[in-house]
């Protein structure tokens, strides 16, 4: 298709290995919010949405563009449609994430309540967790089969 979004063969490891780092990433997060470390906190958020931002963006277009333009080519409703759903809780997980990771670096230092912040972190933990999980088992080689 020579408008529009091509396949990447290496997408996918790229992918992946931003998933691993931005799990470190994460656990950065939880370890400074488990010390009560305001400062290490802050740098952590800060090293977690500069991994986060580009890796959503380039999911965004490389990944479930990509898929939907193919998918739509290939009149297959059932995987355009569980794109499209992917697409969806992408947006509401980068959504709720970015808003933790804002809130939080606008938070002054003294004024952190690490409890509701480990709270928080758990919750987005279990989601990125799972999200991931079902990127590389599910979507993933979905991408990788149409090229």
């Amino acid at each position: 298709m020579p408008a529009g979004i091509s396949h990447h063969s290496a997408l996918i490891d790229k992918l992946r290995g931003e998933h691993r780092l931005l799990l470190q990433a994460f656990g950065s997060l939880k370890q400074a919010s488990e010390a009560d470390d305001a400062p290490a906190f802050k740098s952590a958020l800060q090293e977690f949405k500069a991994l986060l931002v580009p890796h959503f963006l380039e999911e965004a277009i490389s990944v479930y563009t990509y898929l939907r333009q193919e998918l739509k080519v290939l009149d297959n409703q059932t995987n355009f449609q569980r794109v499209n759903a992917y697409k969806k809780e992408s947006g509401g997980i980068g959504d709720a994430a970015l808003r933790f990771v804002e809130t939080s670096i606008a938070t002054p230092d003294d004024a952190i309540d690490f409890a509701q912040v480990r709270s928080s972190l758990h919750d987005i933990g279990l989601l990125l967790g799972d999200r991931i999980r079902r990127e590389e088992s599910d979507l993933y080689p979905l991408y990788q089969s149409l090229h």
